[in-house]
This record gives C-alpha cells, sequence and structure tokens, in this order.
C-alpha cells in the first residue's frame, strides 16, 4: 500500500458570466430593506455569479476539463461530485455517474459525497486518499468535482446569513504526486444542530454564540495534528457564507488582519461546497500562494459539520 503524502496536483475554478447585485438577488427572493442592508453592510457581500439558463453540467464541468487536460484521463480511479445540497437532480439520476459519463471516464468509479455540506470536499479528499492509499497504485488518481445550482429559495440564502452565487471547482488528488501536499484533517460534527436549515431559532442564537469556540478549538486541532501551530498558518482559506464569521473568528485567534481570505465574499459570495477550492485558485491567480509555507482550509457546513484540512504548498 501507498504511504506517500496524500498532494492536490491540479485545482481549478469555474463561474458563469452573469452577474447580479446583492439587492438585485434579495429583490428576487423577497428580501426586505432591512435584509438587503445587512447581506451589503455588514456582510460584506457586493456582486454574485448567477445564470438561471445554465445547467449543474454547465456549472461543474468546466474546471473538470480542465484538469483533465493536464493528466492522463486512464489514471482517473475515482470521480466524486462532493456538494453541500442532498437533492441536485431527480431520484432516477445518479449525478456523479453523470458527470463522469460526461467527462469520458467510464472506467472510474464514481459517487457523491453530501451528508456534511459546505465541508463535503474537505471530507471527499480525505476519503480518496485513503482509497487511493488502499489501492496501492502510485499512478491512481481521484478527481473531485464541487459545484451545484441553488433550485430552491431556502437555498438561495437563508438565516440571514448567506445568498447564495453560482461557482464551481474541480481538484486531483493524487499519493505522492506534486502540488500542495496535505498535512492534516479534523472533522466535528455538532448532532444538537442537524436539523440544519430547519433547526428552531433558539438553536441558532446558541451555535452563534458558540460558533468562534468552537472555530477556534478546531483550526488549533488541525495545526497540532500538522505538527505546527496557527502561528505558523500563513494563511486560511475559508467557506464565504459572509465576512461577520470570519470577523469573529479573527477575534477569537487574535489573528493579524487578512490571515482569513475573505476577499471572495464581495467578488462571488457562497458558492456553496465550491468555497474553499474557488479560494484556493484565486490566491494562486493572484500570485499569494509561497512553496513551502503552511496553508488552511476550513469549512463550516450546516448541519453542523466543522472540517479544515492544513496543507503546505508546493513548488510548480
Amino acid at each position: 500500500m501507498l504511504s506517500a503524502p496524500l498532494t492536490l496536483e491540479s485545482i481549478e475554478s469555474f463561474f458563469p458570466e452573469r452577474t447580479v447585485t446583492v439587492e438585485e438577488q434579495s429583490d428576487e427572493l423577497g428580501l426586505n430593506p432591512a435584509q438587503r442592508h445587512l447581506f451589503r453592510k455588514f456582510h460584506g457581500l457586493d456582486t454574485i455569479r448567477y445564470d438561471p439558463e445554465m445547467s449543474l453540467y454547465d456549472l461543474v464541468l468546466p474546471p473538470a476539463r480542465r484538469i483533465l487536460e493536464q493528466t492522463d484521463p486512464a489514471s482517473i480511479r475515482y470521480l466524486v461530485h462532493a456538494r453541500s445540497a442532498l437533492e441536485v437532480a431527480p431520484s432516477t439520476i445518479d449525478v456523479g455517474a453523470e458527470i463522469r459519463d460526461r467527462l469520458g471516464l467510464g472506467h472510474a468509479t464514481a459517487f457523491s459525497v453530501t451528508h456534511q455540506n459546505c465541508a463535503s470536499p474537505l471530507a471527499a479528499i480525505d476519503m480518496v486518499g485513503e482509497l487511493l492509499r488502499a489501492d496501492g497504485d502510485p499512478d491512481a488518481r481521484a478527481l473531485i468535482v464541487t459545484g451545484e445550482k441553488a433550485f430552491t429559495p431556502i437555498l438561495r440564502g437563508t438565516y440571514n446569513t448567506y445568498l447564495t452565487g453560482e461557482g464551481a471547482a474541480a481538484c486531483l488528488v493524487a499519493r505522492g504526486g506534486r502540488g500542495p501536499r496535505v498535512r492534516s484533517y479534523v472533522s466535528r460534527t455538532y448532532g444538537e444542530y442537524a436539523d440544519g436549515i430547519k433547526v428552531e431559532p433558539a438553536l441558532i442564537q446558541k451555535f452563534s454564540d458558540q460558533r468562534p469556540r468552537m472555530m477556534r478549538e478546531l483550526m488549533t486541532a488541525a495545526a497540532s495534528l500538522a505538527g505546527c501551530t496557527l502561528d505558523d498558518i500563513h494563511l486560511i482559506l475559508p467557506t464565504n457564507p459572509n465576512v461577520t464569521i470570519w470577523n469573529e473568528t479573527s477575534r477569537e485567534l487574535g489573528f493579524p488582519p487578512g490571515k482569513i481570505f475573505i476577499d471572495n465574499v464581495a467578488r462571488y459570495s457562497h458558492c456553496m461546497s465550491a468555497d474553499t477550492l474557488i479560494n484556493y485558485v484565486s490566491l494562486r491567480e493572484e500570485g499569494l500562494l509561497e512553496p513551502g509555507r503552511n496553508y488552511m482550509f476550513v469549512a463550516i457546513g450546516v448541519g453542523f459539520t466543522f472540517a479544515a484540512m492544513v496543507f503546505t504548498e508546493g513548488g510548480r
């Protein structure tokens, strides 16, 4: 079996061309002026990519195809659709298998990861890493695809916490490959909030009060497992519900301004399962990823599952 480190060989993202403002999205959802003000002035949202004419496959296939242009498709052993929503298509359709077949990867094993909501992509990375290790083939790869259409009002915005944009990302995972090296993965689920978007308002308030402490414990554990401290983490790449959550986390942990990357909240809003990988691509394109530095993905999944993954950026 392979004992080589888990690596993220390639990461790509994609967005619809169509852009709407926070106010346009809010009006379409029937939100009141106070809610529109909350999202823009306090939560930091500005523009949102949203194209109702685009299908799920139109959204998720482009970044996966870019990755396949850079690698041998025959090496893909697993195809995973990691998503937030439990239902993204009629029950008669196996979305993972459909994505696999549209990519011409009929030889790969396809499945979906869903129940950790926006933390599902990090779980998928860890999961396929174990599958590749057990397979023992040094040339085998796994392709993780993220992105989904928010097709109901409650998915497009809820809790006065986020408005959903559309964006997708894909990630090629290997054992012993080039690219960022995964150093640790920590996941914690708080079952008392398992009703997710249907949870009682009193529990939402309790969760909001406890969230900074939960984040501190999670992130500290992930750094420790990676053999470092939070001071050794150069930048944190989170999910993007709003800036309020991450400003509270920064204060709880005593972080300096800019340590948590939140620029994409205003650019794209919350792209559900794809946020963390989208943030990686943005930092790479802006030249803000330095070889040898430690970084951390952090995800909050409604339900509530928190996940953190430390990685060391590789030379390219």
